[in-house]
This record gives structure tokens, sequence and C-alpha cells, in this order.
């Protein structure tokens, strides 16, 4: 039983159905249309430390390329990330970061302004900037195609999937210290021997039902940090199409299918949490499109709003994957993590290795739901 619907959940559903094992998935949305669907979707190693979290998602990165090889995916899109800073601080952070990736053989390099704005013509950088940082080796990928993928593959291998209303987990259920299957709002109880809880930012609340515990960032506590605020805006018929993520201070920009763009920025992020309100997040949101005109003058000079919302990521303290058997109930098993679209294809596998075959994963020995007891 698999609960969750989101990129982990079907990632592990199409992995779990190619080892013949009777699974069941249910959400009470439709598959990817939570946190997956409002996500950057960036797949990268950009900040991933200590090295062997580096490692991991770079272990993403390439099971993302081989699955869209391989499947003739059209929601991977590799793209070279440009990126820059606007004071001393966050110069430094840049070199720093760039210097570790190229140290730890990643590509990252400098370009020259010029040559910034000639491989995207739609950028206006400040005159002070004389130089970007430039990531060629990462991607971006479309959740919704992507997630229907993965439903289809699962679906293809007999796996059963159950989503709406009627299917939102109100109790995991035990037998003594033993997992003993789920009850749905709509009244069925559905018997299992293993549950892996892939709820997003709800996994504590699901998880405790059976008194298990799952340390994340509270979603929904005043002030949180989890949450983030993001803009859809549809592009005008003059402006230029985007082909890469743009990291500017004060902007994130990335394309979305239909000549939509992404827009996000860690400023205004410190401005929203769960209990915002609408004409709040639209005035942010208008914010975002602003900065995107001033930034992306040939993108978004003619865009229009056409959707801001506040997306509840789920954020473990330590940034890392929570993944892994739970000690306090058998059968139970956790797997919620930041960064979920990078690192969803890998963890599948390792987890599918570990709940089909007993095959304890390496690595994933730092990243048990445990370490925070």
């Amino acid at each position: 039983m698999i609960v969750g619907a989101g990129i982990i959940g079907a990632a592990i559903a199409a992995r779990l159905g190619e080892g013949a094992a009777h699974i069941c998935l249910v959400d009470a949305g439709p598959p990817g249309s939570g946190t997956s669907k409002s996500s950057m979707a960036w797949i990268n190693a950009h900040n991933k430390k200590p090295r062997s979290y580096f490692d991991f998602a770079r272990a993403g990165m390439r099971a993302h390329a081989a699955f869209a090889e391989r499947s003739g995916g059209s929601w991977y899109r590799p793209a070279r990330t440009l990126q820059w800073a606007e004071d001393d601080a966050g110069g430094r952070d840049l070199r720093e970061t760039v210097d570790r990736l190229a140290e730890w053989g990643c590509p990252a390099e400098w370009i020259s302004a010029s040559a910034a704005a000639g491989e995207e013509p739609s950028l206006r950088l400040p005159a002070h900037v004389g130089s970007v940082a430039c990531f060629p080796d990462e991607a971006l990928v479309d959740t919704e195609p992507l997630v229907a993928a993965l439903i289809d593959s699962a679906e293809a291998s007999g796996v059963r999937v159950l989503t709406g209303p009627h299917a939102r987990v109100v109790e995991l259920t035990t037998a003594g210290t033993r997992i003993s299957g789920v009850a749905l709002a709509g009244g069925d109880h559905l018997p299992a021997d293993v549950v892996i809880c892939c709820a997003g930012w709800h996994t504590p609340r699901v998880a405790a039902t059976a008194g298990a515990r799952v340390v994340l960032v509270p979603g929904d506590a005043p002030g949180s940090e989890a949450p983030t605020l993001l803009a859809h805006v549809q592009q005008g018929p003059h402006d230029r199409p985007l082909d890469r993520l743009i990291l500017a201070p004060g902007l994130h920009a990335r394309p979305l299918p239909g000549r939509r763009l992404y827009l996000e920025a860690l400023d205004l992020n410190d401005l929203v949490d769960a209990h915002t309100p609408q004409h709040r997040i639209g005035e942010l949101s208008r914010e975002l499109l602003d900065r995107a005109r001033d930034i992306l003058p040939g993108a978004a000079g003619g865009a229009v709003l056409t959707e801001g919302r506040v997306c509840i990521r789920p954020l473990p303290p330590d940034d890392h994957p929570v993944v892994g058997w739970h000690d306090e109930v058998d059968g139970l098993y956790t797997a919620v993590t930041h960064s979920g679209i990078t690192l969803s294809l890998h963890l599948a596998g390792l987890i599918a290795e570990e709940v089909l075959h007993g095959r304890r994963a390496e690595a994933l020995a730092g990243y048990r739901p445990g370490r925070f007891a």
C-alpha cells in the first residue's frame, strides 16, 4: 500500500509494479496534483551538501536522464542554468558553489555577461554584473506528464490506483505493533502488510495515526519556512521563449509548457505562510511578475499573471530525505523529502530493493526516520 500519489509515490508504485508485488496507490487528489505540481522541478545537485548528499542527488539526475531516454519523455528538458549575485556576500556564496561543484566533478563555469546575454536574449543583466555562473549539466522537468507516465507504467504492471475524496487516508490501522492497512474517508478499509507513507508535508500527521513519528518543519505553523510563494504567468504573443532556469537575485524563473513561466523569489517566500490571505498572495504574485518584466523583458514583457498560490513543501529539519522502516511500527515505511523531483526516480529504485527484497540500501543509511529521535 502506498499513501500519496505525488512524484515520490508515483515513482515507487512504478518500480514496485515491476517487481510483480500486489500494490495499491491511494490519494485524495489526482496524481501529482499537490506539491509536485507546484514544484520548480529543477533537476540539480546545486546546493547539496555534504559530498554524500551531492552524490545522491547526482544519481537522481542520472536516473531522470536514463528514464527520459528509455521512455522518450518530452517532459525532460536539459537546460543550462544561469545565476549571478549582486552583493559581496552573495558573490562569495556563488563562487563557493561554483568551486565546490567543479571540484566534485559537476560542470560549473563562469561566462561573461555578454555571453550570458547571447545565450538568453530575453535577459537584461544589471550593468555592474560582469560575469555569470553557468551550470550546463542540469535539467528541468514538467511534472504533470512525468507523473502521468509513471502512473501509466504502474497501472500497466497491475498497480491499483485509487484517487478522489473517498480515497483520502484517515488512519493507518494496526494490529498490535504491526501495520494492518489503511482506513479511507469513503468508509473502506484496505488491508496491507506493508504501508509506504509518501504523503508529503502531511506525512507526520498520517504516520502519527499508527503511532509513528516523522519530523518535518511544520507546514501550517504561522511563520513556517516550508511554504513557498509561486506564480504562473502566460507569455504574450511577442515574448521570446525562455530556454533555461534563471536564478537572479530577487527572481527564479523557468519555462513551463504552453508558453508559460514559473516565478518565485526567496525573499518573498519569507512573507507568506499557510494562512496568508488570497489578496496578499495576489499582491506578491504581481510583484513577481513586475520583477520578471524587469529581469526578463524579452520573455515577460507582455506576460500576464494567471495564477499565484502558496505551496507547502515537505521540509525535513536538516533538508535531507527521511526514508526507511519505522522501528516503532512493523511494516510501516516512510519516504518524504525536499528536492523530491530530483531524487524521486533514484529513491524509488532503492526503496524497491528494501521493500521487495529486504536488502538494506547503504545509500539510505544516513536518512532513516529514527535519526531525529
